[in-house]
């Protein structure tokens, strides 16, 4: 006998579910809630935009620790499938989770494929510097000319910025702009921490930073089509490296997707720990 029942959210549920899915919170979500012989057992949040490729929408699910491995994950999957299959294929993870988690197994087991695999590293910030430096110089007499300005975030509007993040890792500039209210905004964060590169006025390129437990983490780091191959990622780069430095930190936390080639590079030759890694997963109706 089933004894899982999914239905959207009262606004009563809206609030419990943004305790189990925090990233939810500011977005426009479909909610779903999952009661299990009547006590609330998980939640889902989809939003109504197509997002990388193959198109899908993102999905977050979380089930409570004491309802999992009774079907109330895939009772909340079924149901958001329901309600979106005319208009989507699938579904992506809303957020990169790790390969050896729980919430990736359960994608999985339902059919789920792996994506791009993130990988996430900690390096001493002297020896990105003392590779970035050199490199930056030999660019520098390769380009000639006037490079890209370099200033801090607070320099230029976040919608600007808000919309390259969008164009370059999609979502669509609403779900950037909510993503970067949300990192500026948290512990650690600030606008004037961050960089931005720009070239005859136009934003080219962004670092996101911050400091959490005493180190230096890189949030997100987007360079846009037209300039990259060249130095303007690793000016950005570099410009955070040395502001981390002379804030006395020591280290930093950075990730990168599998197929940048030039940042798994940088990472070997700092001798870079490798500390995690993650992936999105896509799920297709037709596995379901």
């Amino acid at each position: 006998m089933n004894d899982t029942v999914v239905s959207l959210a009262s606004e009563g549920e809206r609030r419990a579910a943004s305790a189990l899915i925090p990233e939810l919170d500011g977005l426009e979500v479909e909610v779903l809630v999952a009661r299990r012989r009547g006590a609330l057992a998980g939640a889902a949040a989809m939003q109504w935009q197509s997002w990388r490729k193959p198109a899908g929408f993102p999905l977050l699910i979380h089930v409570l620790p004491d309802h999992r491995r009774r079907g109330v994950g895939r009772a909340l999957l079924a149901a958001a499938a329901d309600l979106a299959q005319a208009e989507t294929d699938g579904f992506w993870s809303g957020s990169p989770l790790a390969t050896d988690g729980q919430a990736a197994a359960f994608l999985k087991a339902v059919g789920a494929v792996r994506g791009d695999l993130q990988h996430h590293f900690e390096a001493r910030i002297e020896a990105l510097l003392q590779n970035v430096t050199p490199l930056l110089t030999w660019l520098a007499r390769r380009e000639g000319g006037i490079g890209p300005t370099i200033q801090p975030l607070s320099a230029t509007t976040i919608e600007a910025v808000g919309w390259l993040v969008s164009s370059e890792l999609g979502g669509g500039p609403f779900g950037a702009m909510h993503r970067l209210t949300m990192r500026l905004g948290g512990p650690g964060a600030a606008l004037d921490r961050s960089q931005v590169a720009t070239v005859d006025g136009v934003v080219a390129g962004v670092i996101l930073w911050r400091i959490q437990d005493g180190m230096a983490v890189v949030d997100a780091r987007v360079v846009a089509l037209p300039w990259r191959g060249g130095s303007l990622n690793l000016r950005l780069l570099e410009a955070v490296m040395r502001r981390c430095a002379a804030e006395g930190l020591t280290h930093v936390r950075f990730h990168c997707d599998e197929a940048v080639r030039d940042t798994l590079s940088l990472a070997r030759r700092c001798a870079a720990a490798e500390t995690a890694s993650q992936a999105h997963y896509y799920w297709a109706m037709a596995s379901g």
